[in-house]
């Protein structure tokens, strides 16, 4: 009795102790209840690199994406820490950013983030959110998430050290590629291809709908085929699926994952607006978030968004402009969405930028047709609008509202391309002049530092 008696006080003791420091600690981590669960705990949106990212940049930015500040800034660890330096950590509105260097090319590394959000007063809940990325490779990093699509992934190129390229025709449709340093590291024989986002696989484009197509490594040998579905058929972001829309007995459309071993998988159906002409087109197709986005669209009009998921089909988000848009154009993830409206004569055309599947509105501003986003979403890139002897590219970081590049697409604009580099902050911007006799070929990093590409001769047209 006296030593039931003695462990009972000292329970009663601890438990006074930690309700006199604040509450108990929990500690939660994502290996129990999911990556995605323990995100959600900790408040954050996402994080980048993504879970499972492949050919992530030695250097670069790790960014997690609150929904609001939290009272402590979060921890971050990189394991293995051999050589990686992590410095100048800051707020970018509500996203947390940490500048990376030193990691090996080729290798598996870990994230930790430790987020304590204690008060000083009540519960005192520490999160430990775990995720896994590759640098320089071809082959995927083994995602710590529990979630993962229902269809298989195909199979993976060549294991390579080389990291992801930018590909360009002209002026003869014979190939060149460039890494994200701007240097010549490819050239190819003439073929008219589209890369995907890492540039290791190339994927030609077939005449003709539902016809075969080839798929070739970097090095122009081929690795497989896809069956072409539609003309809005694109490259999933884990550069080894596509994703594609097909059109029903029924007249209606379903999602498909395609892969390069030939291989197809019905996701879901797309809802449109009865009554309407109108037809889906693919925004975004992300593998890494499990999550695609269709628009409902006529000639010059977009009337419908969904965000689709991966996994199950089930619609995550839908929205029906009563009053058309102009355009739509989604990040590679579809977590942020740049809504373009009409313009005036004035201020040029409105853009909303929204976040998914949440619906919320985050940025807002004007004058810029946007062209794509960069692969963390933090800055977007197009071009003005209004006088075309004026005419400018633009790389925007719509949160602070800063243009952080900018070159004249004068006197006579022809056409703007823009790619994300994978799992970085970067953007390969290609910009025409005087139907492509001119072309400036940018890589411009986030903080607007622009590293020319030359061009040996023009025209030339991209291949993403």
């Amino acid at each position: 009795m006296k030593s039931w008696f003695i462990q009972l006080a000292g329970a009663l003791l601890v438990l006074a102790f930690a309700l006199t420091v604040g509450g108990f600690v929990m500690v939660l981590r994502a290996q129990q209840g999911g990556l995605a669960a323990t995100m959600a705990a900790a408040n954050i949106r996402a994080v980048s690199p993504a879970d499972g990212a492949v050919n992530v940049p030695p250097s670069g930015e790790i960014r997690a994406d609150y929904s609001s500040r939290p009272y402590q800034d979060p921890t971050i660890k990189v394991e293995p820490p051999v050589g990686v330096t992590l410095d100048n950590a800051h707020w970018d509105g509500t996203t947390f950013v940490l500048h990376y260097t030193g990691l090996r090319e080729n290798s598996l590394y870990h994230v930790e983030l430790d987020q304590d959000d204690w008060t000083g007063k009540g519960e005192h809940k520490q999160i430990k959110v775990r995720w896994s990325f590759r640098t320089g490779s071809a082959i995927s990093a083994t995602p710590t998430s529990s979630a993962s699509s229902t269809a298989s992934a195909s199979p993976s190129a060549t294991p390579t050290t080389l990291g992801p390229l930018i590909w360009y025709r002209g002026p003869s449709n014979d190939l060149h590629a460039v890494d994200w340093t701007g240097k010549q590291v490819k050239n190819l024989s003439p073929d008219i291809v589209i890369q995907s986002p890492d540039g290791l696989l190339l994927w030609r484009r077939p005449n003709s709908p539902a016809s075969t197509s080839v798929v070739n490594d970097f090095d122009g040998n081929p690795v497989g085929s896809v069956v072409a579905l539609d003309q809005s058929i694109m490259w999933a972001d884990d550069s080894r699926q596509l994703c594609g829309l097909t059109k029903e007995s029924t007249g209606s459309y379903a999602l498909e994952m395609l892969r390069i071993n030939g291989t197809r998988d019905r996701i879901g159906a797309i809802s449109l607006t009865p009554g309407t002409a109108q037809l889906p087109v693919l925004a975004a197709c992300s593998v890494l978030t499990h999550r695609a986005v269709v628009i409902g669209e006529t000639p010059g009009y977009a009337w419908s968004l969904s965000m689709i998921s991966l996994t199950d089909g089930s619609v995550l988000y839908q929205h029906i402009y009563p009053n058309p848009l102009a355009r739509i154009v989604a990040s590679h993830d579809g977590q942020y969405i740049a809504e373009q409206y009409g313009g005036n004569a004035n201020a040029g055309p409105a853009v909303l930028i929204r976040q998914l599947p949440s619906g919320t509105t985050v940025g807002q501003f004007s004058g810029i047709i946007v062209q794509g986003f960069s692969w963390d979403g933090s800055l977007v890139v197009g071009y003005t609008f209004g006088n075309p002897s004026t005419q400018e590219a633009q790389v925007y970081r719509w949160r602070t509202h800063e243009v952080v590049w900018h070159q004249c697409m004068c006197p006579h604009p022809n056409w703007l391309a823009v790619l994300p580099q994978p799992g970085g902050s970067n953007v390969a911007v290609v910009a025409t002049t005087d139907d492509g006799t001119h072309v400036s070929f940018n890589i411009v990093d986030m903080s607007g530092r622009p590293v020319p590409v030359p061009i040996a001769s023009t025209p030339i047209e991209t291949a993403f």
